[in-house]
This record gives structure tokens, sequence and C-alpha cells, in this order.
């Protein structure tokens, strides 16, 4: 405890400490989402090609396109620059606090510790890009440099599109602090924030037009155990998840006691934020990660209304979720290691297992240790295929092909999903159809129609 108070009493040295604590992760791929591998593919086809492609849609440009620059360098340097923009978040989120004088080691740390921002601090995907942003972007606004909020705050909109719902709490916060320069002030920042996104997305729009606002969603909503599971226990771990709830309780009680609270700028825009973030994930809640711009607003409303002592068992509470008592959705596949001490039980069909030697954290790095190993086990075997074959990869598509460079099979090709009508083409060209583990499931319920078992066969 010593040494952590005499690390928390610099931020540069804190945000130090905590990149290191990230860099013996990054050896494990580019995470363990498949559009963590199909980032690499784009960022070459667009440094070979100089034509902008989004790697999902609606696009996120500024994180594309920056990661042509290094498209060959592999995972760890693309995970690397993960590292360096999550540190400024941390950093420029104390800086916050700072300004407010607000007491900012535990709330720092339970910001960086909280197992679902941790996991993507340690890939390639473009979650905490837009969180650290965000971040950057209100700081700015708190010292009414509004050049540089609009700046960070479209650079957050380049890497999420959704990131933009951040400029209310902004508004807001200029609403109640700003009198005789409101008017000039909330100029400048829609201004600056209008022109650096459409700046931003202008290859977008060249190559796309308006629709690539449009977001493709081939699967139903999941269920709400699943949903729920991954806004909880899969953001925040069990224990993680208990110290979210006792600094939510307390901020609240407090609230409560003290309505007057309600009135300070800093709350209005720390409500807000979870506000607007928390119905943006209950719209579309198919990740645990798309939970991270809640924690900052977060962990700044409880830094103003929680007294240390609850800041300091909720931190540590979140840095145990990450490494002990982690509960997670079971696949064979692409699920996480299970230790000795692990147990699972069924909850709305789903297999569920509750391992109390690792946490969500720990789960995730198997997770992607996994996933690396279907996916060369797969490309070795495609080795001794010797007549052409069209695989239904689906979800492994992306790893397939990053990892198969040098060693391609010239009879095999893979796909993602894929309708009927281009597989009957395939077969009437001798094609023999293969599918993955799962991926017939998946490319069925992808078209609403059961024909993949009828036009392939297991891989």
């Amino acid at each position: 405890m010593k040494l952590f108070n005499k690390i928390s009493q610099s931020p540069i040295l804190f945000t130090l400490v905590i990149a290191i604590t990230r860099l013996p992760f990054l050896f494990f791929g580019y995470g363990s989402e498949e559009d963590a591998w199909a980032l690499p593919l784009v960022a070459e086809r667009i440094a070979r090609t100089g034509v902008y492609e989004v790697s999902r849609l609606p696009g996120h440009p500024f994180q594309e396109l920056l990661y042509t620059v290094i498209w060959n360098a592999g995972p760890v340097v693309y995970n690397l620059f993960t590292v360096f923009i999550s540190s400024f978040g941390i950093y420029f989120f104390i800086k916050i606090l700072q300004h407010l004088k607000l007491e900012w080691k535990w709330a720092a740390s339970s910001f960086a510790f909280t197992p679902i921002f941790f996991i993507n601090c340690t890939n390639n995907m473009d979650y905490v890009w837009a969180c650290s942003f965000i971040i950057i972007s209100l700081y700015q606004i708190l010292k009414n440099n509004f050049l540089f909020s609009g700046l960070f705050l479209a650079m957050a909109i380049g890497c999420r599109i959704t990131s933009g719902a951040a400029i209310i709490p902004m508004i807001l916060f200029l609403m109640i602090t700003e009198n005789e320069q409101l008017l000039k002030s909330l100029f400048k920042l829609v201004l600056f924030t209008t022109f650096f996104t459409l700046l931003i997305f202008i290859p977008v729009f060249k190559e796309y037009g308006s629709t690539f606002l449009t977001y493709y969603e081939h699967f139903p909503i999941p269920s709400f155990a699943k949903n729920f599971y991954k806004g909880s226990f899969g953001a925040f771990g069990i224990t993680g998840y208990i110290g979210v709830l006792i600094l939510v309780f307390y901020s609240f009680k407090k609230l409560i006691k003290n309505p007057n609270l309600f009135k300070s700028p800093i709350i209005v825009v720390a409500l807000t934020g979870i506000t607007l973030f928390k119905i943006a994930f209950i719209c579309l809640p198919l990740k645990s990660a798309f939970i991270i711009p809640v924690l900052p607003y977060m962990f700044l409303m409880t830094a103003v209304l929680c007294d240390e002592k609850i800041q300091k068992w909720a931190s540590i509470l979140l840095v145990i979720s990450c490494f002990l008592f982690g509960i997670n959705l079971s696949d064979p596949l692409r699920g996480s290691k299970e230790s000795k001490l692990s147990y699972s039980f069924d909850v709305s069909n789903q297999k569920v297992v509750f391992d109390v030697l690792s946490g969500i954290f720990t789960a995730d790095i198997t997770k992607r240790i996994n996933r690396t190993s279907f996916a060369n086990e797969v490309i070795d075997k495609a080795k001794g295929i010797h007549e052409p074959t069209y695989v239904i990869a689906g979800w492994y598509l992306s790893d397939i092909l990053v990892l198969q460079k040098g060693y391609e099979n010239v009879y095999v090709k893979y796909g993602y999903y894929t309708n009927k009508n281009i597989l009957d083409s395939l077969a009437s060209i001798h094609y023999s159809i293969k599918y993955l583990p799962q991926q017939e499931e998946l490319n069925d319920l992808r078209f609403g129609n059961s024909f993949t078992k009828t036009c392939a066969t297991p891989f």
C-alpha cells in the first residue's frame, strides 16, 4: 500500500505503471473478437491500393487509416498503439479529477482495472481509443480549449461514431457554467467538432456516400439473460460488479440526501454521460465492450460523491475481478480455458462457467489463445486438401486469412456467411463445400433459412 501511495503521488508515474501492467498481455494475437482480426486485413488493403475500405460499417476511419502506417507490423505493435492511446485516456482522466480538486488515485485505479477496459487496452480494437479521446475532449472543455475539444471529440467519432453523443454532456456543462460567452462557446464547440469530423470522414463519404450510416445487423438481439450478463458480470466480473453496485448505491444515497448536488455541473455531465451511453448499450447490447463509454462518467461521479474508503474497496474488488472469480459463457472452441476450480451450470440454454482461478481479464487471454489455436488447426488441415474447396468460416474468417499468409492453399477458399445461391453456384463448378463448427447454425440464422447442411458438410 505504501508503494501504491507513492506511485499515486504523480499522475505521470501512475499512468506509466498502469501502461507497464498491460505489456505482458500484448503477445496473444489481435484480440478475442473477429473484428480485431479484420482490422489488419483492411489496413493492408488500404495501404496497398490507396482506396479506403471499412472494416465494418459504419466505418471507423481514424483508426483504420492510422493502422495503414503499420499494416504489416504484427499484433504486438497494433496492440501497443492501444496501450499508448489508453494511457493518455487514463492520464487525462486524472487531470480532470485534479482540475476539480478531487482525490484521484482510487477512481483512476478503478477505471484502469475495470476488466472490460483492461481487456481492450491489450488488443487492437477501438473501444478504448474512442473512450480516451472523449476524456481528453472533456478535459479541454474544462480548460476552455474548444479547438482541441472539438478535435479530440472528432477523433473519438472517427473511432466509434456513437461517440458523438458525448457532445451533449459538454453542451450541458457550458449551459450551466457559461453566462455571457455561452453562445460563442457553444458555437466554437459545435463548429470545430463538425469540421474535424467531416474531415476525418472524407474517405468514407468518397467511397460509400451516405450509405455508410447504415448499420447491418445480421443476427437477432440475444436473450435478456445474455444481455444482462454482458452489461454486468461480463464487463466487471463478479467482485467488480459488487464494487460498482456499492459505489452507485452510496453515490445515489448522497444525491438523495443532498438534492442540490444535482445542480453541480460535473454531476450533470456525469449523469448525462452515464444515461446516454447506457441507453446506447441497452439498444444494442451485442458486446460487453459497448459499456466502456459509461466508465469515465461513472467513476467521475463516484469520485465526487463517495468517500475514500468506499472508493478504495471498490477499486480492490475490480482488480480482483480481473484475475479471479470469473463467470463466462462457455464455448469449446473460442471460450476461455477452465481451471480445476471451475463450476458449470446452464442459464437460458447457455452453459455458464464460474471459475475461481480465472477472472474476466485472464479468461479473455485464454480465449485469444484458443481462438488462434483453432484457426491454425484449420490452416494445417487445409494444407492436405487437393481439390477445389469452399469453407464457410464465419467468425473465424479474418483470423484464418491473417494467420495463413505465406501458407495459402490455392485449392481452398474461405468465405464469411454465404447464401444458398452462391453455394449452389460453387457446387455447380465442382467445389466441395464445408463449414467450420457452429457456423452452419449461424449461416442459417444469418439468412433466415435452413439450408447450410444440405449444401455443405463439416470441415
